[in-house]
């Protein structure tokens, strides 16, 4: 009985046993040198639909008849995007994929060629000009994308320094009031000549890299600090000589000023010795033909005898302008006969503007090629600056004053920038860009040199005594000493990129 129990149970399991012994044998390619059914279909079938390169000899199908089996598995391979970006072909649905700008750190540098302008209005009547400045600039800068808690940031740094290669002139116009009574009343000069000077300007930001994506457009918002400086000189300046009046004088020597008192606008004449200085609100009186002695005989009229006889005489009405060009109650004019030059520097102007800014950069991935870089900036700088003036001697030299502030100050740029890939990691750079800084009515610090000058006292008895008295140096603080300054410059960018 229990030998016929495992004969029944043998004759039921030998066929499970005969599947058992190709359980968990791995799959392995066919060995079959002669050409099969299915390699025959392949060159047939699979070839022209653009299948290539199977591990295997006989396709993804299970050999019928045998035990062994084989699997297409296409080959895996990278593709080389270099050879893709060469040929400047368009992205896939228009994706941009990775280029050299999205590597970890990224240095660049180039050269500017730089337009400016820089004019500035005192609140003495007097405005300074550098006109059509022309920079030669060098940028060097570094940019570094990393991540922070799966935020995509940037960090970037860059400085350029800028010399003045040429331009065209420096200008400075003055308005020199007769009176303080009447600031807008005067002699108006203005002086030409060369210029000279070069430019700092330190900028770094960090932003929120690609946070938006219109279009393909990236946007990445910028906050950063700059310190731009322009260190400017005028130099061998002609001034025009349009004449000097002839000052009227005592018979002791003295020159006579004259002075309005503002509450009753009565004047005063004063004898005040020659080198003496005087107030500013004192006015210096001219010499009219009446206050002249001429040489000659003056009873001939008109013409008179003029010169033909050695003593002197006074000047009568009926000579008309005749000999000193102007008639009676106007003032006689000396000189006047062409500009004059002055050599060496005139003016020095060294200017910072510096402060925190907001800006906005947009990239486009145009092709695999070349990519487009939009950048906006704005800012409210602060203002200061140093100004020298080596021709005053009633002024401090190095600085001469400081004028400092914010009031109504404002700044933008714009750059627009072509990027073309010349290899895996080195890119081409075009750019044109364009700056602008302004502040408004700001005060200054104005540093007065040492000086002398006769200070008139007037006794009980109305009798006026000169006394001479020096007035150490000092700091004098103007409440409106800049009414303006503004900056302007267009430049042209040629440069490189690599990235590691």
């Amino acid at each position: 009985m229990r030998k016929s129990i495992f004969a029944i149970l043998s004759a039921f399991f030998a066929p499970l046993g005969a599947f058992a012994t190709n359980e968990g044998v791995p799959s392995y390619y066919q060995q079959n040198a002669a050409q099969t059914a299915n390699q025959a279909a392949y060159n047939r079938q699979y070839s022209a639909q653009g299948y290539s390169q199977y591990v295997g000899q006989s396709g993804n199908k299970q050999v019928v008849g045998s035990r062994t089996y084989s699997y297409q598995v296409p080959r895996q391979t990278t593709p080389n995007l270099t050879t893709a970006t060469s040929m400047g072909a368009m992205t896939p649905n228009g994706i941009a994929m990775p280029t050299e700008s999205d590597k970890a750190f990224n240095v660049y540098g180039g050269y500017n060629r730089r337009f400016a302008d820089f004019e500035f209005r005192t609140g003495v009547n007097s405005v300074l000009e550098w006109d059509d400045m022309v920079f030669n600039e060098f940028t060097v800068g570094a940019r570094y994308n990393f991540s922070l808690r799966n935020f995509d940031l940037m960090a970037y740094g860059e400085y350029t320094y800028g010399d003045m290669a040429h331009g065209g002139l420096s200008m400075d116009y003055d308005l020199e009031p007769y009176t303080t009574l009447n600031p807008g009343d005067g002699i108006f000069t203005v002086s030409v000549g060369d210029q000279s000077g070069h430019t700092d300007h330190f900028r770094f930001g960090m932003g929120a890299r690609h946070i938006w994506d219109i279009g393909g457009w990236k946007l990445t918002p910028i906050i950063g600090y700059e310190i731009f400086k322009h260190n400017l000189k005028m130099s061998d300046h002609y001034y025009p000589n349009q004449g000097v009046y002839i000052p009227l004088m005592t018979d002791a020597g003295n020159y006579v000023f004259g002075y309005t008192d503002p509450a009753d606008l009565t004047t005063y004449f004063y004898s005040v010795p020659v080198g003496s200085s005087v107030d500013s609100n004192w006015y210096q009186v001219c010499m009219s033909p009446e206050d002249i002695k001429v040489v000659g005989d003056t009873t001939g009229g008109v013409g008179g005898f003029l010169g033909n006889v050695t003593s002197t005489e006074d000047w009568v009405s009926t000579l008309g302008d005749v000999p000193w060009g102007v008639p009676y109650g106007e003032c006689v004019v000396i000189g006047g006969d062409g500009p004059i030059l002055i050599d060496g520097t005139t003016h020095i102007y060294n200017t910072t503007w510096s402060g925190f800014y907001v800006a906005l950069e947009i990239e486009k991935q145009m092709t695999l090629a070349d990519k487009l870089r939009l950048y906006m900036q704005f800012s409210l700088p602060k203002y200061s600056s140093e100004g020298t003036w080596p021709r005053r001697d009633d002024w401090q030299q190095n600085p001469s004053f400081i004028d400092e502030g914010s009031n109504g100050s404002y700044a933008y740029a714009f750059e627009l920038e072509y990027d073309y890939r010349l290899s895996e990691r080195l890119q081409l750079a075009l750019k044109a860009e364009t700056n602008y800084f302004h502040v408004g009515r700001i005060p200054g610090k104005l540093y007065v040199a040492p000086y002398s000058e006769f200070v008139a006292y007037e006794d009980d008895l109305g009798n006026v005594s000169y006394v001479l008295e020096t007035t150490a140096a000092h700091t004098e603080n103007i409440t409106d000493s800049l009414k303006e300054a503004n900056w302007q410059s267009f430049g042209l960018h040629l440069g490189v990129k690599y990235s590691f």
